[in-house]
């Protein structure tokens, strides 16, 4: 695997990650910063990493079909 499949890979999982914690499904939470982050991070845990491994795979799948589907049409 290329050095960027593996960045762009992390890049896609963290920033999908940080979506759902504090966009799709936020949290009622009356306490300061650390704690909300904390309590954040592990509500729905599981569902969150696997929407993110999936996008994740898609940010690092995506640059080489780019590439395949620009070959083709030559």
């Amino acid at each position: 695997m290329k050095k960027s499949s593996v960045f762009l890979f992390i890049l896609g999982f963290i920033a999908a990650y940080l979506f759902t914690c504090y966009c799709v499904m936020p949290i009622k939470l009356g306490a300061d910063p650390v704690t909300y982050f904390k309590e954040s991070i592990r509500y729905a845990a599981v569902f969150k990493t696997v929407a993110s491994c999936i996008v994740g795979t898609v940010f690092a799948v995506l640059p080489n079909m780019m590439k395949r589907v620009l070959r083709s049409k030559r």
